[in-house]
């Protein structure tokens, strides 16, 4: 056994002197690795931010949305919220990112806390209650939910305008 194969315990393919493990051994690795990233990702987004990293919801362009803000953070991360309103209140809410995961959690639970609330429940959201929501959140994304809030209620703000324009011009 040369120096190169001595590190593998059972035999290896090799092609043009370059060591090749065999499927079992790559699988292994391959777990091996996403279960580390797994772990820290769990660690850093506590469960429900886990689980919402790895099953997204309320994420996509809403056809028919009554109004649509974009907006762009600090940290060059975009943000699109959409909304349709029933009776005064958030009936639906989704958000679309061009940014990191935890953009995407913070938009996602921003959306969900959205929906159902009145108009000045929505207005008196804050990144603190998103944050509060998801429960474990890295510090240094923290901005990420106020990014998401702040891009709902400039959807609300546009709709309430456009409201207002309505009534003054059937005056």
């Amino acid at each position: 056994m040369n120096r190169s194969q001595a590190w593998f315990s059972s035999p290896c393919l090799f092609a043009e002197g370059r060591v090749i493990m065999d499927d079992r051994k790559f699988e292994a690795l391959m777990d091996k690795i996403q279960n580390e990233v797994f772990d820290e990702a769990r660690n850093a987004l506590g469960e429900k931010g886990f689980d919402r990293w790895r099953n997204p919801k309320y994420c996509g362009v809403m056809e028919g949305a009554d109004r649509h803000a974009r907006m762009k953070g600090s940290c060059g991360d975009t943000m699109e919220m959409y909304i349709k309103v029933k009776d005064g209140r958030i009936d639906q809410a989704s958000y679309v990112t061009d940014g990191c995961s935890s953009s995407s959690i913070a938009g996602s639970f921003t959306a969900e806390m959205a929906m159902g609330k009145t108009f000045e429940e929505v207005l008196d959201m804050t990144g603190p209650d998103v944050l509060n929501e998801i429960g474990t959140f890295p510090e240094a994304e923290e901005h990420c939910a106020h990014l998401a809030v702040t891009t709902l209620k400039e959807a609300l703000n546009s709709f309430l305008v456009d409201q207002v324009r309505g009534e003054k011009q059937g005056i």
